[in-house]
């Protein structure tokens, strides 16, 4: 049905609705500056602060943690979950558009922080379910799933990727990252400044760290089910 459904809206609309993978490129990457003799001098960034790692390179779990807290049929779909689209929408309707729940797949969300389109209309979202169709034709479930966990937005100031994100919460690398670390990075995903444990006041702080406790918990619920 989302294949007809985005068949349709290709040929009413053309270009404004299709994606390639040479569309799919993150921006800003951290530049690391040594010496001529290998002494690390110092490191730049652009907008966003960013180093890629591969999926090869991140403990296994993390991945899993990700797919299971943000989209548990990832390996099934074919870029739009039907049934979470179908339950989101109702959703929607019965709050009158107040309500949070979203529908969006790993790899809509992978196209959205790409093309920086966040407009809150249906056909920002049929455009989006478009894409990510014609996205999972094109590359594998393992490159949307590393694209999307070194472009995503982790906390601070700018930061994104999950190799910084272990660097900013944990002083690891992210292949040292444990099964709680792993869920907690999950967990943050939908907005990781609110379980931030190094701003605010001590009060604040305190807070964080139980809300993001509570979070991991529900992010390791999530994976054993």
């Amino acid at each position: 049905a989302a294949g007809i459904i985005a068949g349709i809206f290709f040929g009413f609309f053309g270009d404004d609705f299709k994606m390639t993978k040479a569309d799919l490129v993150i921006p800003y990457i951290n530049t690391e500056i040594y010496d001529i003799d290998g002494n690390f001098l110092g490191e730049t960034s652009g907008t966003e602060q960013r180093q890629l790692v591969s999926l090869n390179d991140m403990p296994k779990l993390l991945p899993k943690a990700y797919v299971a807290i943000e989209d548990e049929r990832f390996y099934d779909h074919s870029g739009v979950d039907i049934k979470r689209t179908g339950a989101a929408t109702i959703t929607y309707l019965l709050n009158r558009g107040n309500s949070s729940f979203g529908g969006s797949t790993i790899t809509q969300q992978l196209i959205k922080n790409i093309t920086k389109e966040d407009e809150d209309s249906a056909l920002r979202k049929v455009k989006e379910m478009a894409r990510a169709i014609q996205i999972e034709k094109e590359i594998s479930k393992d490159n949307i799933l590393e694209l999307y966990l070194n472009d995503i937005f982790v906390g601070g100031e700018s930061i994104h990727g999950v190799a910084l994100g272990a660097k900013y919460y944990f002083n690891k690398n992210v292949s040292d990252l444990d099964l709680a670390e792993c869920a907690f990075l999950a967990g943050i995903n939908h907005t990781p400044n609110s379980y931030n444990p190094y701003n605010g006041t001590e009060e604040q702080i305190a807070k964080r760290i139980e809300r993001g406790r509570d979070r991991t918990k529900v992010v390791l619920k999530k994976m054993l089910e």
